[in-house]
């Protein structure tokens, strides 16, 4: 499991904040005639109530779905034929567009996500049109044989917070959305306190700062909403199993310790862990679970982090009937990590992190994607320095953040056939 996906490598060409607050960051990439307009917004699921789960989600779809200069669908027609491709994507922590497109038509790219994130019509025709899709999304992701189990997980380890529930909500909240509700919840989130502007690619920075000025200097006559900023991370007081059942023929596991949020925890030993733990064919894991016992299918294990909380987990798939050897397994696995930790395993990991760090900043698009998730959930130093703290990690780093979250207590859970024929 990758910590965050991202890792950066140079700083950011230009920070700026717009008259209205709302924050630029520019780094210029020349001769690819390509650049990628982002933009990422401070909210997510965690700022949802109860009666609003799904709400974040649902909106972005909405978005596309008209403003006050663009009609339904049309925006995707425009992009599209400037030869752009955009999509958008949703997540507990925040919400983020993005349009990749040749330079000589960067300006549509701003025109397009400035009319989304700042004049959303919500027409309420288009709102009942899109909630059967939305509760049809809903039905289809239980087609995966683990979705119960990652659902029961949330619920679990992240208990009496709100990313225990769902990013997409359920039919019933989804159901009960209507156009106040949705403009309600635009004004008060999408405000220019909470949008990151990234732009990056073969652009002129007075170009961009004159389109930013342009398309992203709207205010809202409404204070930002509340963020969710509680950092309470779940204890356990004791082992906790959760078996559940499904029609499938082998079982899936996740077994898992609470790890505090990116801001309290040190992301780059971790990293550095994980590596060791599950990177590359010849890891530690498939080592010692697949090639040497032969118990599992596949293994990986790695910190899973959100803002305010977070989890060090270990999944797995393996023929049925092996559970107590596996559980045994990584009990031991935890115990021994120690023995893992040699200068030479460490100084391995660190190399294959910085080189996929290189290896994915060659395109805009991923560039973008660092910068604006860094910057959005308050870890700018992940991608400004992060070739720098990965060079830092050593074996006391490692050791550290590792008497943070292991212990006796642990959260499993398993999903199983229905036959309960192991």
């Amino acid at each position: 499991l990758s910590i965050l996906c991202f890792g950066g490598t140079a700083l950011a060409n230009e920070t700026m904040k717009l008259d209205n607050n709302v924050t630029l960051i520019y780094k210029y990439i020349p001769n690819v005639k390509v650049v990628s307009v982002q933009t990422w917004m401070k909210t997510g699921s965690v700022n949802e109530t109860e009666k609003e789960s799904g709400i974040s989600h649902f909106l972005e779809h909405m978005v596309f779905k008209g403003t006050a200069k663009y009609k339904p669908s049309e925006i995707d027609e425009v992009v599209e034929s400037r030869g752009g491709m955009m999509n958008a994507a949703t997540s507990k922590d925040y919400t983020f567009y993005y349009i990749n497109i040749p330079s000589y038509n960067a300006e549509t790219a701003f025109d397009t996500i400035s009319e989304m994130v700042f004049r959303a019509k919500f027409i309420p025709e288009e709102i009942e049109k899109e909630k059967p899709v939305v509760v049809q999304e809903i039905k289809r992701s239980y087609d995966s044989p683990t979705a119960k189990m990652w659902e029961e997980f949330s619920k679990v380890m992240f208990k009496g917070t709100p990313y225990e529930r769902e990013i997409i909500g359920t039919e019933e909240t989804v159901n009960s959305f209507d156009h106040d509700m949705l403009m309600d919840y635009y004004k008060r989130y999408y405000h220019p306190d909470n949008m990151t502007l990234v732009v990056v690619g073969d652009l002129p920075y007075d170009e961009v700062k004159k389109l930013a000025v342009k398309y992203f200097s709207d205010k809202r006559d409404v204070e930002a909403g509340k963020k969710y900023s509680e950092y309470r991370p779940v204890k356990i007081d004791k082992p906790m199993e959760q078996v559940i059942n499904r029609d499938i023929n082998q079982e899936y596991g996740i077994f898992s310790y609470p790890a505090a949020g990116i801001l309290d925890i040190d992301l780059y030993s971790l990293e550095v862990l994980g590596e060791i733990l599950s990177g590359g064919e010849f890891s530690v894991l498939n080592k010692r679970f697949r090639y040497d016992k032969d118990i599992v299918n596949s293994i990986n294990a790695g910190y899973y982090g959100l803002k305010y909380n977070g989890t060090f987990m270990f999944t797995y798939n393996a023929p049925l009937g092996r559970k107590d050897v596996i559980k045994n397994e990584i009990l031991a696995t935890v115990k021994d990590m120690d023995q893992y930790l040699t200068p030479e395993n460490i100084e391995k990991a660190k190399n294959r992190l910085k080189s996929q760090s290189v290896f994915q900043r060659e395109k805009t698009s991923s560039e973008a994607n660092d910068i604006g998730y860094s910057y959005t959930v308050g870890v700018p130093d992940y991608y400004d320095n992060f070739l720098e703290n990965i060079n830092k990690v050593d074996k006391i780093s490692i050791q550290t953040t590792i008497g943070k979250i292991f212990s006796p207590d642990y959260v499993w859970m398993r999903t199983v056939p229905d036959t309960k024929s192991e």
